[in-house]
């Protein structure tokens, strides 16, 4: 998702991390491939945020 050795510095990362549930920008920005924005991914990343509020 945010590719190798650059997790660390992800704003999604400390968002999360500290329990900021505001993430949604950040966590849908990773929709991309080769420079294109794919409608599938932004579909998955929309279900994949919902799942973070479901208890």
């Amino acid at each position: 998702m945010l590719g190798y050795g650059k997790h660390p510095k992800s704003r999604l990362l400390r968002k999360i991390e500290s329990g900021d549930r505001n993430f949604y920008r950040e966590f849908v920005s990773f929709c991309r491939y080769k420079g294109k924005v794919l409608r599938g991914l932004v579909k998955r990343r929309k279900v994949e945020f919902a799942l973070f509020y479901v208890p």
